[in-house]
């Protein structure tokens, strides 16, 4: 004898070619493209595209693009400035790098995570990216693979 709670839904384990696995329909539901459209804010761009950025080896880190009194005024790299149109985007961008790494290929990896971070988070198509690489940080100032070593105090 057999548990009626313990059988499956055949509508929830019928077989369907991979990639098109689709939720069962109730009488109600209605297609996503009649519902309606999701905006993205200029702040979700901004954000993952500055994960994108910092997310490249190679790249410095915030905290160690400045000292205490530029993180408080707002001046650490990345600077992020993207103008868009609808679900298209052009990023400019200004970033830091940690010596020795080569400017050129961090700058193209940094151009496709970019790209490609906000294709697949934000469904943003970006047409247009400008990497420009504004400071070189030393690693003997404080910067390790994991970010800035703790900071000392005055005492």
């Amino acid at each position: 004898m057999s548990d009626p709670s313990l059988t499956a839904d055949p509508s929830l384990t019928a077989w369907r070619p991979a990639g098109a696995w689709a939720p069962p329909r109730t009488a109600g539901q209605v297609d996503a493209a009649v519902r309606g459209r999701l905006r993205v804010a200029d702040r979700v761009v901004e954000k993952v595209t500055r994960a994108a950025v910092v997310g490249v080896p190679g790249v410095a880190p915030a905290g160690a693009t400045a000292g205490t009194v530029g993180r408080a005024l707002g001046r650490t790299y990345p600077h992020i400035t993207c103008s868009r149109a609808g679900d298209r985007a052009r990023v400019l961008l200004e970033i830091a790098l940690v010596w020795p790494a080569p400017a050129a290929h961090v700058a193209q990896q940094v151009c496709a995570a970019v790209s490609e971070q906000l294709q697949a988070l934000a469904g943003v198509q970006v047409d247009e990216i400008r990497a420009t690489v504004a400071r070189i940080v030393d690693p003997a100032d404080g910067v390790g693979a994991g970010g800035p070593t703790t900071e000392r105090r005055v005492r």
